[in-house]
């Protein structure tokens, strides 16, 4: 459970938000922990009213909760999104280690980079020729900027995360651990003999500001151009994105999805788990595309798809439905089945009547 470095009272938490306490402002917490698991001096938080359960068993000294959803006996801060706020209190009151400002012994940083002062370089993380950091942002350990690379202010690239020449990172971008920006893409050609042989990828990967990537996902170079991932786009662990993709601004990527080269996505799209897509397609502005769906032709703007391959949305609701009504259709077809051919029997006198 996050803790804080002194007590706190529920009115100075409350200021922070722009929110209103109910209750006793004075009483302090220590710490903020969910509904379940919260100690006796901690804050907690109530997302909607369906958790009211817990809220009546919780040990939380104090709750973050939505208009009209009832105490439960116990000081309170409203809110009209309680789990925003509740994240901005410990983002506020609690925040994650954060290494001594300046280069640790053991980074190696070329002499032809320019860190800022104020960034933060771990022990292990190499800084490539021509590089440049950004002020106040955090290279964790193992962190590879092989050359050329540029990353903005107020970033947080994570341990092992690799970005390969000419990538270009915006500002208050996060790098979950391995994440890998700027792989040479999956692109090959037929020489002479038929044989697959590796197409230059000489294009680069910008990441506009306020991106954030997840864990062991990947993100390839472009061939010649860019692939680009546009402002306030939200990527899941293990998504790959191919070589000359583009990321609409706050699209959401959901886990294990794997994007071939050329995919557009738009705006405010959201791409579920397990989605894959062929090349070269475009799913639409706030388009919704279901858990493993297969795409293998253009989403429009609105448009929601699910199945492999993908569907419409109340076409594959209609498609599921009758798939789980198969087995007894099937009975059905083989008492029809059997009938007709009892009175073809009868009717052809191979009845032994």
């Amino acid at each position: 459970m996050p803790r804080t470095s002194r007590p706190i009272a529920l009115a100075e938490l409350a200021d922070r938000i722009g929110r209103v306490v109910e209750g006793d402002a004075g009483l302090e917490v220590g710490g903020f922990g969910s509904l379940s698991q919260a100690r006796a001096d901690e804050l907690a938080f109530v997302r909607d009213p369906a958790h009211e359960a817990l809220l009546r068993e919780t040990a939380a000294r104090a709750v973050l909760l939505p208009p009209g959803v009832p105490t439960a006996g116990r000081p309170a801060i409203r809110s009209p999104r309680p789990a925003h706020d509740f994240s901005r209190l410990i983002e506020a009151f609690a925040p994650p280690f954060r290494p001594p400002v300046g280069r640790a012994a053991g980074a190696h940083v070329d002499p032809t980079a320019h860190v800022d002062a104020s960034a933060s370089i771990a022990p292990g993380a190499f800084v490539g020729p021509r590089c440049r950091i950004g002020p106040r942002s955090v290279l964790g350990s193992q962190v590879a900027l092989v050359a050329d690379v540029i990353v903005g202010a107020d970033c947080w690239i994570h341990p092992g995360v690799v970005l390969r020449e000419e990538t270009r990172i915006g500002d208050r971008v996060v790098l979950q651990p391995g994440v890998v920006v700027g792989g040479d893409g999956f692109g090959y050609v037929a020489d002479e003999q038929g044989r697959p042989v590796a197409m230059a990828q000489r294009g680069r990967v910008v990441i506009e500001d306020d991106v954030e990537i997840g864990a062991n996902s990947t993100i390839d170079r472009a061939t010649l151009d860019e692939t680009r991932i546009r402002r306030g786009a939200k990527i899941d662990n293990l998504v790959q994105i191919a070589h000359n993709c583009e990321i609409g601004e706050d699209a959401l990527i959901v886990a294990q999805t794997g994007l071939s080269g050329g995919t557009i996505v738009g705006r405010g799209a959201i791409v579920m788990a397990q989605a894959g897509s062929t090349g070269h397609l475009r799913i639409g502005e706030r388009a919704f595309v279901g858990a493993r769906t297969g795409l293998h032709r253009d989403v429009p703007d609105g448009g929601r798809v699910f199945g492999a391959p993908q569907m419409e949305e109340r076409a594959w609701h209609r498609a599921v439905s009758a798939l789980r009504r198969l087995p007894e259709l099937l009975k059905r077809v083989r008492r029809l089945e059997r009938a007709l051919e009892d009175e073809g029997r009868v009717r052809d006198g191979r009845d032994g009547s």
